[in-house]
C-alpha cells in the first residue's frame, strides 16, 4: 500500500480550485476575516513517503504552514490550524484513497465528526475531499515539476 501511495501521490501540488471551501470553513466555526484570507491562498501540498514507510504531508501558502508525518494505521496527534482543536488522526488507505479521520480530543467543544481523503481524478489531478458534519468541500490540486 505503502508503494502505491508512493506511485500516485508523490511530488508536489498546487491547488487550482475549491468548492465549497467558505461553507466548510464556517461548518468549522472559523472567523470570516480567516476564512476570506483562507479561501484567496493558493496551497501546495508536498508529499512524499521516507524509506521506514512515514507519510510525510506538507502544506505550504503565504497564509499558513503545516506538516503532517504518519504511518497508516498508527494514531497520531495534530492541532488544527484554523480552530486550534487538538485532534487524535487515524490514517488509512483504501480503494486508492488516502483517508485521515480525526477525533477530537474534546469531543465536548467539537461536537462534528470530520474527514480528510486524498484520491487521484480520471485527469490525474488530486482531489482533497474535506467533511465535517453534512457540509463537504472539494480542493482540486495540479501536479507541479519540483
Amino acid at each position: 500500500m505503502v508503494e502505491e501511495i508512493k506511485e500516485k501521490f508523490s511530488g508536489k501540488w498546487k491547488l487550482d480550485h475549491s468548492d465549497n471551501f467558505d461553507g466548510f470553513m464556517t461548518a468549522m466555526g472559523v472567523n470570516f476575516l480567516i476564512r476570506k484570507m483562507a479561501g484567496m491562498a493558493r496551497p501546495e501540498n508536498d508529499i512524499h513517503v521516507e524509506d521506514d514507510g512515514t507519510i510525510v504531508i506538507s502544506t505550504s501558502s503565504t497564509f499558513m504552514k503545516n506538516e503532517q508525518k504518519f504511518k497508516l494505521g498508527e494514531e497520531f496527534e495534530e492541532i488544527n490550524n484554523f480552530t486550534k482543536t487538538k485532534f487524535k488522526n487515524m490514517p488509512t488507505y483504501e480503494n486508492g484513497c488516502l483517508r485521515i479521520v480525526p477525533t477530537p480530543v474534546d469531543p465536548v467543544n467539537t461536537p462534528y465528526p470530520e474527514y480528510a481523503e486524498r484520491e487521484l481524478t480520471d485527469t490525474g489531478d488530486m482531489c482533497l475531499t474535506l467533511k465535517v458534519g453534512d457540509v463537504i468541500c472539494k480542493r482540486y490540486f495540479k501536479k507541479i515539476d519540483s
